[in-house]
Order: structure tokens, then sequence, then C-alpha cells
């Protein structure tokens, strides 16, 4: 895939994100019953960065998720 797509993925990505937290806070704050959009975008955005990361940094986030989770057991 082409550099500036995995940016452009990276990029939406997080703004879907970011999106998602501000819906969640104004779920909290209102009681608005939004929680299928929350997921639906939460999931969509999700995607979004995983396309745009190379497959040696999702080793490297995997790797690290690994180690920070076999702390809690």
């Amino acid at each position: 895939m082409n550099k500036d797509l995995k940016g452009l993925c990276l990029f939406l990505g997080m703004i879907g994100l970011a999106y998602a937290a501000i819906l969640v806070l104004t779920m909290l704050f209102t009681g608005v019953k939004i929680l299928k959009s929350i997921i639906f975008i939460s999931a969509f955005s999700s995607f979004l960065i995983s396309l745009g990361l190379t497959p040696h940094v999702k080793q490297r986030l995997v790797q690290v998720i690994k180690q920070k989770a076999s702390l809690y057991k």
C-alpha cells in the first residue's frame, strides 16, 4: 500500500477514535443512548488504523501488549 494512503488511514482512524471519545463523554453527561454508534465508529476507526500500520509496528504493539498483560496475571 502507498505510504500516503497509509498515512491517510492512520489520520482518519485517529480522528474517528477521538470522535468516539467525544461521543462517550456526550453519552455520559447527557444520557443519550448512542452506544451502537460508538461501537461502530470505534471498530471502523480501529480497522483504519490497522490498515495504516506496517507489519513491523503491528508485531511490536502485540509484543508490548502481551508483556503488559503478563504483568497483570
